[in-house]
């Protein structure tokens, strides 16, 4: 099978020749930065690098903002506004002043303003989220030009309502927003549905994506950050007019959806408003993949739920996470094997190759 195909017949729950392989959602960069002391070639230093030197099945990834900015092009500049030994402030390029580490460790940054307060500053953004700006999909064109065959499938991560929410206004001005500005919000998502309406349209007219993913991180350790009647106000009507878009007009299969921590609580509100794959199940956070799919059958695809900590713990901790996941997952179908998360740097390299090869050897064989 091509990925693609292999990636379509998966989500429909079909048979495949094996499973995708797409086992993390990403690196952190003092992980591969450890591991080029450790057998990484150099010039293996991000993300992509990293998924094709790991065998991942390829993509043609489609980025629209997502955890970097709500789809604005063009996005802000990036503007250092003060700085001392240890740390940055700076305007990001999604408009927001944040305070970083200066030797730029992987730590969240400390948020201290946004760029949307009220009407007038959301209409003074608002050009940058026009979904015919020029340029916007040349990304896009160039992979979609790659891949002439059709063998991989093409796959836009976009940013999903809650994310663009708190990209504009900030997480704690978003909460007070609720109760203060309702009406700014549904301001602002309604442009959200014109915005991705827009844009995966002119997207489709080039080639139809098999995948249109939504970024949100709307859940903590414990739960969701909002609970099912804010989402039912302030998301399900926006998400509802989208999807149905996205999947009635255009014919896009696969509508994923990322989240960390716990989102028990929000899947069926994810699933009834036509979402179909879910991603990372964060074992920490209470998540647990099999339970999950006895809840919920064959209404999504799950995509991760392997405990990345266990990667850090030794082989015997690796091939107990890979036998208590992988097989009864595989045996249900709608499954592609991953851990929870990013690869932290407690990883050592040998043992990332050892899961590599286990999980893919449990999963139906090494080889293509």
């Amino acid at each position: 099978m091509t990925p693609r195909e292999r990636l379509l017949a998966t989500a429909a729950f079909e048979p495949t020749d094996r499973p995708v392989r797409t086992e993390t959602i990403g690196f952190w960069p003092e992980t591969l930065e450890r591991w080029h002391s450790e057998g990484l070639p150099p010039e293996i230093n991000e993300d992509v690098s990293a998924y094709l030197y790991s065998g991942f099945d390829p993509q043609l990834p489609v980025p629209l903002g997502a955890d970097k900015h709500p789809g604005f092009d063009p996005v802000f500049e990036e503007e250092v506004l003060e700085e001392d030994e240890r740390f940055t402030v700076k305007r990001d390029i999604s408009g927001s002043t944040v305070k970083v580490l200066k030797d730029g460790a992987s730590t969240i940054p400390a948020w201290l303003d946004s760029p949307v307060k009220d009407s007038e500053s959301w209409d003074a953004i608002k050009p940058r989220l026009d979904p015919v700006t020029p340029g916007r999909l040349e990304v896009a064109k160039a992979l979609i030009e790659f891949d002439a065959e059709r063998n991989w499938p093409l796959c836009a991560y976009f940013t999903g309502l809650f994310g663009t929410h708190r990209h504009l206004l900030g997480f704690n001005r978003l909460m007070i927003a609720y109760k203060r500005q309702p009406d700014l919000l549904h301001e602002i998502s309604t442009h959200w549905v014109a915005l991705w309406k827009g844009v995966f349209a002119g997207l489709a007219s080039m080639r139809r994506p098999e995948m249109a993913s939504l970024w949100e991180d709307m859940c903590y350790l414990n739960g969701p950050m909002i609970g099912p009647r804010v989402f039912e106000e302030f998301m399900s009507p926006y998400y509802h007019e989208l999807i149905g878009f996205l999947k009635g007009e255009l014919d896009i299969p696969i509508i994923g959806l990322d989240t960390d921590g716990r989102c028990t609580e929000l899947i069926p509100l994810f699933v009834r408003a036509g979402v179909n794959m879910l991603w990372p199940f964060e074992v920490q956070a209470g998540m647990d993949v099999l339970q999950v799919r006895r809840d919920w059958p064959r209404q999504f695809v799950i995509w991760g739920g392997m405990d990345k900590r266990a990667l850090a713990n030794g082989r015997a901790a690796i091939d107990a996470e890979i036998e208590r996941v992988v097989p009864p997952m595989l045996a249900r179908g709608g499954y592609i094997p991953a851990i929870d998360h990013s690869v932290p740097p407690d990883v050592p390299f040998a043992d990332w190759q050892y899961f590599l090869d286990r999980v893919r050897m449990v999963g139906g064989g090494r080889g293509d």
